[in-house]
């Protein structure tokens, strides 16, 4: 029965092929091929993708100056109602500001242009299949199906 998986080409990967041959599983039946794919830059406001918005960083900043508006807003002249909505508006204008650059200046640093997968096909027995996943899993694999 065939196991499926994917892995990040480094070290786990090596040491997860090394460890499924000390467990009687032949090199003839392990397939490692690799795959180049580009990497492409990540949209800013993706709402599926992990490094979208902070919304909690905006929203505590948006809080912080609705609370400093509202306080202030008692001595000022439009009234505290309106100087904590305005505190409200530029609070979350400038954790946007904020979030925006730092999410920026991180992805400058870790973009790859060239990210290269592995593919790993080992061909064994039913009975060690759960082993063969565990050890997979294990080494932080992306992904494992059994076909």
């Amino acid at each position: 029965m065939p196991v499926i998986s994917i892995f990040e080409h480094s070290l786990k990967l090596e040491l997860a092929i090394s460890e499924l041959e000390q467990h009687q599983i032949p090199q003839e039946k392990i397939l490692a091929a690799s795959i180049n794919k580009n990497g492409l830059e990540k949209k800013y406001l993706d709402p599926y993708n992990a490094d979208g918005l902070n919304l909690f960083l905006i929203s505590c900043i948006g809080m912080i100056l609705m609370l400093i508006g509202t306080i202030y807003g008692f001595v000022l002249y439009l009234g505290p109602v309106l100087w904590g909505l305005i505190g409200l508006i530029a609070g979350s204008l400038i954790g946007l500001i904020i979030d925006y650059t730092v999410k920026k200046a991180r992805n400058k640093k870790t973009i790859k242009k060239h990210i290269m997968d592995v593919i790993i096909i080992v061909n064994c027995e039913d009975d060690k299949v759960e082993m063969v996943e565990e050890i997979l899993n294990r080494h932080h694999t992306l992904g494992t199906v059994r076909i």
